[in-house]
């Protein structure tokens, strides 16, 4: 609750967090109790389920008249999101110690970072160079992660896991009967019934998409000498190969989810403008690597 900024703007009871900095302060313990107890009865109050959705511009894109040029973040209770904050805690503790994410996963883990993943790739770019090996990469965003979690397929993902009932139980609860208010031009919009994802915005939203993201063991078997690095929903393939099209050719097999079940890549694409690749070779290219991005190629 200390670390709550005074600032963040209220969800739709219109509750600052200052306010409930306040409460805090008088009764800790019955906020304490409230938390705890909804842990335990593995339950999300109704009365938070409303969120006001706000769009916000997506920057860099060349026509704002369309819908996918925003970004709809959802702003929640601060009473809410102390609760999904306690969840995501207990969730991301349980994964870490049972080896539970992706070892390649730089989100949402302490002691990691999107510095990290980008220093493990050039290091391993390095080692195949001093093979005098090709090294390639392709790197993918996930399309409209967090609005398409299938909340059915999160929790057996989460059974898969040996999460704790209560805390299954709790995200199920928090994924039901949610509903938006949609904010356009400072004007709030009807309550709307909302039946798939988690809210971008809500603390727990983060690990629940990593949670769900079960695909690099499978990719990894299906197409031998991958690896995948990843930050929550920006995905990145690695591979080396003796030439050009060796290494094209092995990443082909990571970017469809070639000998995966439907249910393992379901909800799982990369947007058609969100994809890039790159093609590393020291000796072509002077020890820079070529990258190419919807058709256009450029020295790294």
């Amino acid at each position: 609750m200390r670390g709550a900024a005074n600032t963040s703007a209220p969800g739709d009871d219109r509750i600052s967090a200052g306010i409930v900095k306040v409460f805090w302060q008088w009764d800790e313990q019955r906020i304490t109790q409230l938390v705890r107890a909804c842990i335990r009865l593995g339950f999300h109050p109704g009365i938070w389920k409303t969120a006001k959705g706000v769009f916000i511009p997506k920057p860099g894109k060349p026509d704002y008249s369309k819908v996918r040029a925003y970004r709809v973040i959802s702003l929640l209770d601060v009473i809410s999101k102390l609760l999904e904050r306690t969840a995501a805690h207990l969730i991301a503790d349980h994964l870490e110690r049972k080896r539970g994410l992706h070892e390649g996963q730089f989100g949402c883990r302490k002691r990691r970072s999107c510095v990290d993943a980008v220093a493990i790739l050039m290091n391993r770019t390095q080692k195949a160079w001093s093979e005098r090996k090709v090294a390639g990469a392709l790197f993918m965003d996930v399309k409209s992660a967090f609005n398409n979690v299938n909340k059915a397929l999160l929790g057996k993902r989460m059974e898969e896991l040996g999460l704790e009932a209560d805390l299954i139980r709790r995200t199920m609860s928090f994924m039901s009967d949610r509903r938006v208010k949609l904010v356009l031009d400072g004007e709030v919009g009807e309550s709307n019934a909302v039946d798939t994802g988690v809210p971008q915005g809500s603390p727990v939203a983060p690990i629940l998409f990593v949670t769900y993201l079960g695909i690099f063991d499978a990719v990894e078997k299906a197409a031998p000498g991958i690896s995948g690095l990843s930050f929550v929903d920006d995905i990145g393939w690695w591979v080396k190969g003796r030439n050009d099209g060796e290494v094209v050719e092995k990443l082909s097999g990571s970017s469809g989810g070639h000998g995966m079940g439907k249910e393992q890549w379901s909800g799982i694409r990369s947007g058609e403008d969100r994809g890039s690749h790159v093609l590393e070779e020291e000796e072509r290219h002077g020890g820079k690597g070529q990258g190419e991005s919807g058709g256009q190629r450029s020295p790294i």
